[in-house]
């Protein structure tokens, strides 16, 4: 079932529900409101009756043109002593209801009653005849809710249509861009800034950031391609040549890169296992490990190391990658001569070169890093000023 039909038809339900318990509440106010008209009516009547005594001195009414004119139609007085009636004004029922009444048996009636001069005195009303009004309602009632109902769900379905209508035409905008995979186009915002607006505009920041994720996605595969075609080129080319070690020590980078990215889809599958982990002693352990590659190149590296050890939350594993990928960066994008300096600090690092070649910012090394860093929810970034590259890691402190 539609949302349209669904709202259709909780109008319908509701609007019957309040015409439902309106008309319960007129019928029962108006019912209350007849019993106490009435009552009020066989009271003042009751105290405006005069009793007198006959030929044979038993008690009578006294009947006279106010007593007739105050006994409604439907209304009538009976004059009961010692168990029996002595007298009654008024249209009376059949003997036995009468007889009834008499008995004190109310079936049917509303009745008043006074004493006067050790009598009963009893006023009583026919209440088929009072509450004739109330079943006028009852038969008016069921076709007042059918037709209320039928009234209520046709302006429901009206009104969902125009509140959904913006809703509908931002579902076939989103299928048309699904189907052209158009992830730079945006929905067009509706005119009214209502709920349906909100969620327009959220459909359309997950499409900018689906646009961002898919283009970052198409730069780390173009850096990735344009990382593994150099070693391979090179790699080739000393297998030509029979050159074994050299090809040996690009096919150990090439192994070094390809267990980078393996790391990266195995963080990216599974949160990683985060333990504490001595940074400054991994740093200086990379650090020096990659000290001969700096030399070779003319670029000096320099540590600066804490006397205190700096326990950081991390996965070892990931966090050297990291470190690795770093200094590899720092390497590659600064030019002969030039300083590479690594500061570790509380709760993170700074890899700083300089001079440093235009675009430090690209490459590989720097995706992976920032990747890794992310899957473990650390902070990685940079800043460049006049040939001048820092790049900092903040991690989570132990």
């Amino acid at each position: 079932m539609s949302l349209r039909l669904r709202f259709a038809f909780l109008t319908a339900f509701v609007v019957l529900s309040g015409l439902a318990l309106t008309g319960l509440a007129l019928r029962e106010g108006l019912q209350l409101a007849l019993l106490h008209q009435a009552s009020t009516s066989l009271d003042t009547l009751l105290n405006g009756v005069q009793l007198k005594k006959d030929e044979d001195g038993e008690p009578r009414f006294q009947v006279d043109a106010a007593l007739l004119e105050a006994v409604l139609p439907g209304t009538f007085l009976l004059l009961v002593g010692e168990g029996r009636l002595q007298d009654a004004v008024g249209l009376l029922p059949s003997p036995d209801t009468l007889a009834a009444l008499v008995e004190g048996r109310k079936e049917g009636f509303l009745v008043r009653e006074s004493e006067r001069e050790g009598l009963v005195v009893k006023g009583a009303r026919d209440l088929a005849s009072l509450l004739a009004p109330l079943s006028l309602l009852d038969r008016l009632l069921p076709p007042v809710l059918l037709l209320g109902g039928l009234l209520a769900f046709a302006l429901g379905l009206f009104l969902s249509g125009r509140a959904l209508a913006p809703l509908a035409r931002a579902t076939l905008e989103a299928q048309g861009l699904a189907q052209a995979r158009a992830w730079s186009r945006r929905l067009t915002p509706p005119a009214q800034r209502d709920e349906v607006g909100h969620m327009v505009e959220a459909f359309n920041q997950v499409l900018a950031a689906l646009e961002e994720a898919l283009a970052a996605e198409r730069r780390f595969a173009n850096e990735a391609a344009h990382a593994l075609r150099t070693p391979l080129t090179l790699l080739l080319g000393h297998l030509e040549r029979g050159r074994l070690t050299e090809a040996k020590a690009q096919a150990e980078g090439l192994r070094e890169l390809v267990e980078r990215l393996l790391l990266l889809a195995r963080a990216e599958a599974d949160a990683l296992q985060l333990e504490p982990v001595e940074l400054d002693t991994l740093v200086f352990t990379q650090a020096e490990s990659l000290r001969p590659a700096f030399h070779a190149r003319g670029v000096r590296l320099s540590l600066q190391l804490p006397e205190e050890p700096v326990w950081v939350l991390a996965h070892e594993p990931a966090l050297r990658a990291i470190v690795v990928s770093l200094l590899e960066n720092a390497l590659q994008h600064t030019a002969k001569g030039g300083w590479v300096q690594v500061q570790v600090g509380r709760g993170g690092l700074e890899v700083t070169n300089a001079p440093s070649h235009p675009r430090p910012g690209s490459g590989l090394g720097l995706r992976l890093a920032e990747a890794l860093a992310k899957a473990q929810g650390a902070r990685l970034g940079w800043s460049s000023e006049e040939r001048r590259f820092l790049v900092f890691l903040r991690l989570k402190e132990d």
